[in-house]
């Protein structure tokens, strides 16, 4: 029996500085290299996790933007992504201008990722788009207006904000049929995030799309929020983080340690060494 080991990354693989430790690089490398098949499942673009991973061998498909895009590490390229109608695009919009707020937009062109946005409206944001586009290169474009027309990719729409300035939009954007969101606490902020993507994308769907494309039998999943709980629902085993929120544990196989002590990969470096994967 095959398995697939997937894990989320801030706050339950990640230290407190969004990074792989050192330990964790190690443990991670001896288990791959020793035949454990481990991938990731996250809200980060593969712009910001391919720079996280460079000392570690990431060999399997990449469940990125919480199950909007699976992406191969190994030929640098999207092997698929979800798309969001365009004229419902118009209507995200819509529903956050009158609420006198302005998302980011996500398209994907050739293997690239665009994000468009009109403002940014607080110190959050501005720390947040300038970070990724410092470090990780990240293509962020500032635009008078969002271009919604035929032919672009649209897969993807977030804001980060308080969550009293969001749960409005939340609240009406949540009640369609087409488009699924999710509305939780930023791992290293007070702030919230608002995720908008096609209608039934979520870890839980990449992560079994990727199951289905390498043809393992078994799911074990590791993860700390609330956008993990869909991925904990269809795993076969599942282990919170003990950092991770309550309703997570609640419904995890187990508790495992802290992000911050490297528990994810002591975990699979201990699976690896029993043999039992």
């Amino acid at each position: 029996m095959k398995t697939l080991f997937l894990s989320d990354l801030d706050g339950t693989l990640l230290n407190n500085n969004a990074q792989v430790s050192q330990k964790s690089a190690s443990l991670l490398n001896k288990v791959i290299d020793g035949g454990l098949m481990f991938t990731v499942a996250t809200a980060r673009t593969y712009s910001t996790v391919i720079p996280i991973f460079k000392n570690t061998r990431l060999l399997l498909p990449l469940v990125l933007m919480n199950g909007v895009c699976i992406y191969d590490p190994l030929k640098k390229q999207t092997l698929d992504f979800k798309k969001i109608n365009l004229d419902i695009g118009k209507e995200i919009l819509e529903i956050f201008h009158k609420h006198g707020k302005y998302p980011m937009m996500y398209f994907e062109e050739d293997n690239h990722m665009r994000v468009e946005y009109q403002k940014l409206q607080t110190q959050h944001q501005i720390d947040y788009v300038s970070l990724r586009k410092q470090f990780y290169n990240k293509n962020f474009v500032q635009v008078e207006k969002i271009n919604l027309e035929e032919k672009r990719n649209l897969v993807y729409c977030v804001s980060l904000d308080k969550k009293d300035e969001l749960i409005d939009i939340y609240n009406e954007i949540i009640t369609r049929e087409d488009i699924d969101c999710n509305f939780y606490p930023d791992n290293y902020h007070g702030d919230y995030f608002l995720e908008i993507f096609k209608k039934d994308v979520s870890k839980a769907s990449g992560a079994l799309q990727v199951k289905k494309m390498l043809g393992v039998d078994k799911l074990v999943a590791f993860g700390d929020n609330m956008n993990d709980i869909a991925l904990f629902m269809i795993a076969d085993e599942s282990y919170a983080v003990e950092n991770a929120c309550d309703e997570l544990k609640k419904i995890a196989t187990g508790v495992i340690g802290k992000n911050t002590d490297d528990a994810v990969a002591s975990f699979l470096y201990e699976r690896y060494c029993n043999n039992n994967f």
